[in-house]
């Protein structure tokens, strides 16, 4: 370790740990100039050091472990503690992992953004057009706003095995080196591609492991090698289609007119270090006798280009990470729903799906969870949209260039997406009217602190409210209504958990850790509950209808259903479905909506105001425009694929 590390960016932990936090973030802001000079410094010799020694494997290892960290703080996080698997401050460890930091143990220092707000004077735009407004002379309107501005702070974090407390659940991508999924992650891989990808047999003298052509924007990798070799190319040709085409190359000119252009050698070692880190993110060992010409290659460069590769590998491996994870998910869904599809299959309900009546659309309504509520940008930005535009990370919600504006204006921190995977914060209004990029981004805790998302969830809670007011009162049974969790991190050991499960580990079902998603009246004649819910859970796991916007039924969802004059509350448990007596309230939710509203002397046989009536006019209520279908929004128009001319191999 660097002697201006290990002497002046270290601290360790007090006799007293509950004050290290408040001391040492002090500190850091008392000296910020000092520190991040100090840091920067080490940061550059780090970068030559790793470049001019066998290092560079070991840093490789490193970033694969910290993948969605900055450059510099994977370089400042490898300089200090080599070893470190999972970094979070003091106060993250207590608060979120319930564990503590060890006493004595000496913290990383790495550097965090701080966003501060400044009052500025800027011209006057019409949030509609966003020209310059004019006053009655013409000259223009001038405004005070309040703007966000990063400033940066030296802060310290503390690997996992400087802590003690409550074990961590298993990375479950540590699973996937192994053989006995390697299929699974190969057509993880190929799904993650946006271009084709195929393995067939080919000269490995002439074409080596594989080879990304130009010319037809397809990736071959050649037939018959180990699973690790396979996987291994796989990836190296997938950073050279992103990477290296002449569109791409290009792009980055543009970007940097000043770079050199890139080298063969530079190519490739960009190429090989993503296959690398990817590789071990998921525990897959591979060779490491591929970087022996590293020191060679990078002894004429300078630091701004070496600089520049290690940010363009780390960036374009976070991509790829993000996409195989996402793909991952989705196989590993489809299979458990195939596998579900199969026991039900034996079972002798199931087996005869014909002797029953399954429940299907009518007279629905439908409301989006409250984690999926996105920004309004006018136009449809779908996750198709965004890949085959080149950007694949997707804990950032993307936007148009107007709800950009609208959202900055809010004190949203922007970012400018790039087609190569990269994201930069825009501290200026001006930078978003003259970025180049086609689509913009806000991450998801800033976009909740925005006032158009706390309009969008005060809507919310009042159209589920309203949806669920009108199952009890006014839909014709048989009816049933589908509750599932609200996105809260606190309830993660509720979501997917058996009853029994959940009664060990004193946990319990309480409405206010529900929203209810979706009401229908059943088109039936079938009065049995048992069948009911049987016929709910097939269409909602195995048939989900169009109109549903939830995850497929699984356990721990709520089934409510009325039938026969009474409102029943179902647990969706491993086998079969847990009653839930009082989720609601201890009465007939039913029989209390109807006492309250009742006009009829009280006389409760199921019906809302069934007696003489008072002539009275209600305004009409927003469950009543729930019920109308809304109008789609428009789709983003496909983009051209540009023409590619005679090119070369990769």
């Amino acid at each position: 370790m660097p002697d201006d590390i290990e002497n002046g960016l270290t601290s360790s932990v007090p006799d007293k740990p509950e004050e290290t936090e408040k001391e040492v973030s002090g500190t850091a802001f008392q000296t910020s100039k000092e520190k991040l000079k100090e840091i920067t410094e080490g940061i550059e010799k780090g970068i030559k050091d790793l470049f001019a020694s066998d290092q560079y494997v070991q840093y490789l290892k490193t970033m694969a472990r910290f993948h969605r960290y900055s450059l510099n703080n994977i370089i400042l996080i490898y300089m200090q503690r080599p070893d470190a698997t999972m970094v979070a401050g003091f106060g993250k460890w207590k608060d979120q992992f319930g564990r503590h930091v060890n006493r004595g143990e000496k913290g990383i220092k790495i550097i965090a953004p701080v966003l501060y707000n400044k009052r500025v004077e800027r011209e006057k735009r019409d949030p509609h057009t966003q020209m310059v407004v004019v006053d009655d002379n013409g000259n223009p309107v001038m405004e005070e706003i309040t703007i966000r501005v990063p400033r940066f702070k030296v802060t310290s974090v503390f690997d996992v095995s400087q802590t003690d407390g409550k074990p961590l659940p298993t990375l479950v991508h540590d699973l996937y080196g192994n053989v006995e999924n390697y299929d699974i992650f190969l057509e993880a891989i190929r799904r993650s591609s946006p271009i084709p990808m195929d393995i067939v047999p080919m000269d490995e003298k002439e074409h080596g492991d594989g080879y990304y052509s130009l010319k037809e924007n397809r990736i071959y990798i050649r037939e018959g090698m180990s699973q690790i070799q396979t996987v291994s190319a796989c990836i190296h040709e997938r950073a050279h289609s992103m990477l290296h085409t002449r569109e791409a190359l290009e792009a980055a000119k543009l970007e940097n007119p000043e770079a050199k252009p890139k080298t063969k050698a530079q190519i490739e070692v960009e190429a090989e270090s993503i296959s690398y880190v990817c590789c071990q993110y998921y525990g897959i060992e591979t060779k490491e006798n591929s970087f022996g010409y590293i020191a060679s290659w990078s002894k004429n460069q300078d630091l701004p280009e070496l600089k520049t590769s290690l940010e363009t590998i780390s960036k374009t491996a976070s991509a790829i990470i993000t996409s195989i994870d996402r793909s991952l998910k989705e196989i590993a869904h489809e299979r458990e729903a195939e596998q579900q599809k199969q026991e039900q299959a034996k079972e002798p309900i199931s087996a005869a799906p014909e002797k029953q009546e399954v429940p299907f659309l009518s007279d629905s309504v439908s409301i989006t969870p409250a984690g999926l509520l996105t920004p309004d940008c006018g136009v449809e930005i779908t996750r198709e949209d965004m890949e085959a535009y080149g950007y694949y990370e997707s804990a950032m919600m993307p936007l148009t260039r107007e709800k950009a504006y609208a959202l900055f204006d809010q004190d949203a921190a922007i970012f400018a997406l790039y087609q190569n995977g990269s994201a930069d914060m825009l501290v200026d209004r001006d930078e978003i009217t003259n970025s180049s990029c086609a689509y913009f981004g806000v991450e998801y805790d800033d976009w909740k602190m925005t006032p158009d998302y706390k309009d969008l969830l005060a809507r919310h809670i009042l159209e589920t409210s309203q949806l669920e007011h009108s199952f009890l009162t006014k839909m014709q049974e048989p009816a049933i209504m589908i509750y599932q969790l609200t996105p809260d991190e606190t309830l993660r050991d509720h979501l997917f958990m058996p009853m029994d499960q959940l009664q060990e580990k004193g946990l319990s079902v309480e409405r206010q850790n529900y929203e209810p998603l979706y009401a229908m009246t059943v088109p039936t004649t079938e009065t049995n509950p048992d069948k009911l819910l049987e016929g709910t859970f097939y269409m909602f796991n195995m048939n989900r209808p169009d109109d549903f916007k939830g995850h497929s039924m699984s356990v721990s969802d709520i089934i409510a259903l009325k039938l026969n004059g009474e409102v029943s509350f179902h647990y969706v448990d491993n086998i079969g479905f847990k009653p839930l007596d009082h989720f609601l309230e201890a009465e007939n939710p039913l029989k209390n909506a109807e006492m309250t509203m009742e006009d009829d002397a009280n006389l409760i046989d199921g019906i809302i105001n069934n007696g003489p009536k008072q002539e009275m006019k209600e305004p009409p209520s927003i469950l009543a425009q729930l019920e109308k279908p809304l109008p789609r929004e428009p789709k983003a128009p496909d983009r051209a694929v540009p023409k590619k001319e005679k090119g070369m191999e990769l």
